[in-house]
């Protein structure tokens, strides 16, 4: 049992760490298209990490038990949030990377 723990907690600080990059992303690529791809990439994971975040919001809203009120609002809220924001940053920089990007290209 304590192989699958292992992995968990490993899965777990990797979701909320502010630095993570997912694999192939390259932060100094001189190409617009990497960072439009990139772009693509973290607008999809932002969108569905919101969805989560308005679900279990409004799952929790609907809970009638404090101690379970609780338990999502000090943990799972937590994450789902903490993980949306780093993918809302990831996307930030791409953006901006992109503008960059197309500032330095030969006209």
């Amino acid at each position: 049992m304590k192989k699958k723990e292992e992995p968990n907690k490993k899965a777990v600080r990797k979701s909320v760490d502010p630095d993570r990059l997912i694999d192939g992303e390259d932060l100094d690529t001189r190409y617009v298209d990497d960072a439009a791809h990139w772009i693509t990439v973290y607008s999809e994971l932002v969108l569905f990490k919101e969805r989560l975040v308005d679900s279990a919001s409004e799952g929790l809203r609907n809970m009638t038990e404090a101690h379970a009120r609780q338990e999502i609002g000090t943990t799972d809220l937590l994450v789902l949030t903490a993980e949306r924001d780093r993918l809302r940053r990831r996307l930030d920089y791409w953006k901006e990377r992109q503008r960059e990007l197309s500032r330095r290209r030969p006209s």
